[in-house]
């Protein structure tokens, strides 16, 4: 049965009702409950006497609120929690006015919160061609030769998030889109945004030729009988043709942007932790139709420096920017928190699918080769203690052992400086084991998304060999550890739908049918529990909103997700065939089904 809204009780209705005692409350907004008969009102840090705007009864409601657990029912006032509790006791608090919807026995969860996007105008969703999660290459070139039908003359097919892995293994070339497109230039990002992938075209209006030097780890890739480029950039080499991409208008990224966010609500996202696009995203809270509540992440520097005064300058201007921004809108009064600049993005080393990772041992697959720092650890160390002086919170993207090995001693390095939300590291995709307890230690989070573990089944045995990929993403063990562990898709690069993280997290099976189609190290799998923990409340307590978001607690912002169905126990394949019903915004539907 579809969810549905139910008649409002008649005042007769609601007189004839019996006492009942409500759920237990939050904690931080529980000084004592006051129950009467057909007004029924939680007394609390937020409350009044009027009755809930909107309540939703007959739920399998997974708050995410150890003091509750999980309830059937909730109201919801001037856009935030006001009670959880039984059918009865929260039905007892409506009137006449208030919005009652019926669950259906459907699950609820709070609004997701992905903890690491670049959620953009420019994502494939929305500008040039999207070929994520296509396995077969005759068909992305289908797609590419529909898109230069559609597009302007003269405009970039751009977009892309091609996987080689998923079929052969095997790097595509210049001359493929050339087939199908050889008048328009073409440039097309791997899925991990490592990669790109150029026709001819493309090639030569970045003037990239055999003696073409790449960046410091970036590598223009040649072909080994020719010796000419086969449209294969690696790393920063992309940057070679990314400058002479005509950029988009600023009324294409905010209409994309826009896009995009009714996009992430199609899927429960109410809190991104977004790298990218801030003066879009302020741009929306000012201008626009906000739904998303966005922990930005500013990118930091590349390369070696003396000082970096200048950068942590830059990140508090925009930071002091962008809070007068908010202010200036006036939508915090209603809506809750809406953006704010958290935290500086650094970046040490590549990916392993393209053997850019750094590794301490050598790749299995590639005798002799460790990795090339993008970032050198004493760089790094500098670059850490820099921000971190200034009480500015850094995220590093370490994929491989030696990076997130390096990263950590940079962190421990900064111990002496105090920072007001914890330091983090993004993905770290295979770890030393004795680095685990470091993380927890020295207070770091881990920041990590389970696509990238299911999809990479194909690949991180070879890179890695037998005796090293057990680990890989050791999501259990960093709980067990008791390191703060988030999730994200990393969007573009694994699917933005928290549904198919969630149920890559406990799983961990291949959703192409790779290991056979069983579990690659169920040992590294988390609780279904745990999985939407790391999805909302987890990614909320490492900002300034932990108490304003993140579960279903009296108090908090009323972002909440109705599901399509229930959530089995325990949670098995059937999951991945459930989707969003409704997503709610600080009580306000964003996105019906």
């Amino acid at each position: 049965m579809p969810l549905s809204e139910v008649a409002v009780l008649s005042s007769k209705s609601l007189r004839s009702m019996p006492k009942r005692k409500l759920f237990r409350t939050s904690k931080q907004a529980r000084p004592f409950i006051l129950w009467v008969s057909a007004s029924l009102i939680v007394s609390a840090t937020f409350s009044s006497s009027a009755a809930p705007d909107l309540i939703l009864v007959n739920g399998d409601i997974y708050t995410v609120d150890a003091s509750l657990g999980r309830a059937a029912a909730f109201a919801v006032e001037s856009g935030r929690f006001s009670a959880v509790g039984t059918n009865d006791a929260i039905l007892a608090l409506a009137d006449t006015k208030t919005q009652i919807i019926d669950a259906s026995g459907h699950t609820v969860v709070p609004g997701f919160i992905d903890s690491h996007s670049h959620t953009s105008g420019n994502s494939p969703q929305v500008a040039g061609v999207d070929l994520s999660y296509i396995v077969d290459k005759k068909e992305w070139l289908r797609l590419i030769a529909g898109a230069d039908k559609t597009m302007p003359e003269g405009e970039w097919i751009i977009g892309g998030y091609w996987d080689h892995t998923l079929s052969d293994s095997i790097f595509p070339t210049r001359q493929m889109i050339d087939s199908v497109v050889a008048d328009r230039p073409v440039f097309l990002s791997h899925i991990d945004g490592h990669y790109g992938w150029a026709n001819s075209i493309a090639l030569e209006l970045a003037d990239i030729s055999a003696e073409t030097k790449a960046p410091p780890g970036g590598e223009v890739v040649l072909d080994p009988e020719t010796g000419k480029p086969t449209g294969i950039l690696l790393e920063g080499a992309q940057g070679l043709v990314r400058k002479v991409i005509p950029a988009r208008t600023d009324a294409q990224r905010r209409n994309g942007l826009a896009e995009m966010q009714q996009y992430a609500n199609s899927f429960g996202i109410t809190g991104l932790h977004q790298m990218g696009d801030l003066e879009d995203y302020a741009y929306i809270v000012a201008h626009g139709d906000p739904s998303i509540r966005v922990w930005y992440g500013q990118w930091g520097p590349r390369g070696s420096k003396a000082d970096y005064s200048e950068d942590t300058k830059s990140y508090l201007g925009r930071q002091s920017a962008t809070r007068e921004t908010v202010r200036k809108s006036g939508r915090e009064g209603r809506l809750g928190p809406l953006l704010e600049v958290g935290f500086v993005k650094l970046m040490n080393d590549g990916v392993l699918s393209a053997h850019t990772a750094v590794l301490l041992e050598e790749y299995s697959d590639r005798e002799g080769w460790k990795g090339e720092y993008i970032t050198e650890p004493k760089d790094l160390e500098k670059q850490v203690s820099a921000f971190n002086a200034a009480g500015i919170p850094v995220a590093v993207h370490s994929i491989g052992d030696a990076a997130v090995n390096a990263t950590l001693d940079a962190y421990e390095a900064a111990l002496a400086y105090e920072v007001p939300y914890p330091n983090r590291i993004e993905h770290i995709e295979i770890i030393a084991p004795t680095d685990v307890a470091r993380f927890r230690r020295l207070g770091v989070v881990a920041s990590m998304q389970p696509n990238h573990g299911t999809n990479s089944i194909a690949y991180v045995p070879v890179r890695v060999g037998v005796m090293r990929e057990a680990q890989a993403y050791v999501w259990r063990t960093m709980l067990t550890f008791g390191v703060p562990l988030v999730f994200g898709a990393d969007y573009p690069t694994s699917p933005l739908n928290p549904l198919v993280q969630i149920a890559d997290a406990v799983l961990r099976t291949s959703p192409f049918g790779f290991n056979a189609g069983k579990p690659w190290h169920p040992e590294q799998s988390v609780s279904f529990e745990q999985a939407l923990y790391a999805y909302t409340q987890a990614g909320a307590s490492i900002t300034a909103w932990k108490n304003e978001i993140g579960s279903i607690s009296v108090g908090k912002w009323a972002d909440f997700v109705v599901l399509d169905g229930s959530v089995s126990t325990p949670l098995d394949k059937r999951f991945r065939e459930l989707s969003v019903d409704y997503t709610y915004f600080a009580g306000n539907e964003v996105y019906r089904k």
